[in-house]
């Protein structure tokens, strides 16, 4: 299928004209009215080749009149190109500035129509848009107004209104979002994504790296008339980030594959090796119930009293199997500089068939996020099979016993609340990967969970419930600006749950949630130029305990219900 919009080499040039110097024989021209003028030329695209396919979002960024805005004139055939071709396939409407399109001694409704005539709509179709066109631009008020009166947001309102609702094939946009008040905008970009979903195509020119990221498939960094470069968001618009700022280009990052060793301190683990607890042997093979000892030389470049040890057990496919650390058996430990030897037995090993990877890594005892050495891969072993019925991914010991006397007395099924034990646990080592933009609340989220949250639950959707504070850790990329809390707060009949959320130890906001419904609270972020670990507080006023208010017998202190935490 060929491509929505293409660009074949195209140039466009302007002439930029100034008067001449004054001279006596300019002066003498002047009075005569044939003033000289200088023409200088200026070229606003030079050698533009694209091709946007059917359906795609391309945003386009780049600084000012570096040739953003004259893409989408011609694609909106509000100019012609000097040099080359520019193909449109479908019909094309334009927002390319505030008013254009409008007659200024019209009324917003004698608008709505002449809009349509442009886009060869007829006045019964307009007819049957323009209650739609009007309740989206909330101008119910002013349609009947010249529209020579509308704020600068009125005519985005309105303009924008016609846009999404005669639903064009390609639709072009050029900044005029950047006016709309904040409600307003995310009306927008929800009216947007639906355009998107139905398979439109879209061109959206921005200075705000965080809409494009978060809505554009592809981004588009036009630099004096010329491609800069296409690609994928987060890159293109992290090297526009370091070239606006004035960085040299970043060098291209190799993903590798596996994760790479880091840390920063006086200490690291120079080697590690697993052997068999019985024989000592080293050995990388083992079965469901076996034990396996691993053994960690440090070396230490000074004295260090504050090191906690720890290991992490990942399955072959990622998920966390578990974590250990001295943390809780012997405190911060004390290394004298030079070598030491560190020793942890695990077993029996409740493992069930297949490889696993040992995380190993040293920190301080009091700032787990800034480990003196992390090594993600520092061990790879595998667990087989005790026999051919072994199915899951645990080996809990099992005794059964069967007895086949009759039953005297037999059991009841209990249909009470049972009261919950305070599961609260404090994460006892470093975070071993980079978590990710999004936690959903399930099982395999628990790495980056800090203190202060209770066992996942099933309503459906799996959710979490936090107790007063709870932590939890999300990554910031590039091009991403917002966080994002979906909770709720089941009242049965109480007030409003009122708190506030901290953000890297800095309190930014404050959340007041109703009912049964999951709400998403929107926590505005800085912008990062490179991905950056945020640390997430949610702290709540009035924690709920269901037991103490007579709802039932669980005993623990409830905060929020939370869905998932995102970033955007």
């Amino acid at each position: 299928m060929a491509a929505a919009i293409e660009l074949r080499g195209v140039r466009k040039r302007f002439s930029i004209r100034r008067e001449a110097a004054r001279t006596w024989q300019g002066m003498a021209l002047a009075l005569l009215g044939r003033r000289p003028l200088e023409r200088e030329e200026f070229w606003a695209l030079d050698g533009v080749d694209l091709a946007v396919e059917r359906g795609e979002t391309l945003g386009v960024i780049g600084a000012n009149g570096s040739g953003k805005t004259t893409i989408l004139k011609l694609l909106a055939r509000t100019m012609q190109p000097t040099a080359g071709e520019v193909v449109t396939r479908g019909s094309v409407f334009g927002l390319l500035e505030l008013g254009a399109g409008m007659h200024p001694d019209l009324t917003g409704r004698e608008n709505i129509f002449l809009n349509g005539s442009f886009l060869g709509i007829g006045r019964a179709e307009m007819r049957r848009l323009y209650d739609r066109i009007v309740a989206f631009a909330e101008l119910e008020r002013f349609i009947d107004t010249p529209v020579r009166h509308y704020s600068s947001g009125m005519f985005m309102r309105l303009g924008f209104s016609i846009a999404v609702t005669v639903d064009p094939d390609i639709l072009l946009i050029d900044e005029v979002l950047a006016v709309g008040d904040a409600r307003f905008t995310a009306k927008c970009y929800e009216a947007l994504a639906r355009i998107k979903a139905r398979g439109r195509t879209l061109v959206f020119v921005s200075h705000d790296p965080i809409q494009v990221r978060r809505f554009c498939d592809r981004v588009l960094w036009i630099d004096r008339g010329k491609v800069r470069a296409l690609g994928e968001p987060r890159e293109v618009i992290q090297d526009y980030l370091h070239h606006m700022r004035g960085d040299a280009a970043p060098a291209p990052v190799e993903r590798a594959a596996e994760p790479v060793e880091g840390g920063d301190g006086p200490l690291r683990i120079r080697a590690a090796r697993a052997a068999d607890d019985a024989s000592g042997q080293e050995s990388y093979a083992y079965l469901p119930g076996g034990v396996v000892r691993l053994e960690l030389d440090l070396e230490a470049q000074a004295y260090v009293d504050d090191v906690v040890v720890g290991c992490a057990i990942r399955r072959g496919d990622g998920l966390l199997m578990f974590e250990t650390s001295t943390a809780a058996s012997h405190g911060p430990l004390a290394v004298q500089p030079g070598a030491a030897r560190v020793t942890c037995t695990l077993g029996p090993l409740p493992l069930g068939p297949g490889q696993y990877h040992a995380a190993l890594g040293a920190w301080p005892f009091a700032n787990r996020l800034r480990p003196y050495h992390l090594w993600p891969a520092a061990l790879t072993f595998f667990v087989g099979k005790t026999s051919p019925a072994h199915r899951g991914v645990t080996a809990a010991p099992a005794h059964w016993r069967v007895s086949a006397a009759p039953v005297e007395h037999g059991l009841q099924r209990g249909g009470g609340p049972v009261a919950q034990p305070d599961m609260l646990t404090e994460a006892a080592g470093p975070l071993w990967s980079a978590p990710p933009e999004e936690l959903l609340m399930d099982a395999l989220n628990d790495e980056w969970l800090g203190e202060g949250w209770f066992p996942a639950e099933t309503w459906p959707p799996p959710v979490r419930w936090t107790s007063k504070r709870a932590v939890a850790y999300v990554r910031q990329d590039i091009g991403q600006g917002a966080l994002v809390l979906s909770a709720c707060r089941p009242l049965h009949g109480r007030a409003a749950a009122r708190g506030r959320v901290h953000v890297d130890g800095r309190d930014i906001a404050a959340f007041r949630l109703h009912g049964m419904d999951f709400e998403d609270i929107v926590i505005p972020l800085d912008p990062v130029t490179e991905p950056a670990t945020r640390e997430l507080v949610i702290e709540v006023d009035d924690p709920l305990v269901p037991n103490e208010v007579g709802l039932d017998t669980d005993t623990r202190p409830l905060g929020l219900a939370v869905r998932a935490i995102r970033v955007e």
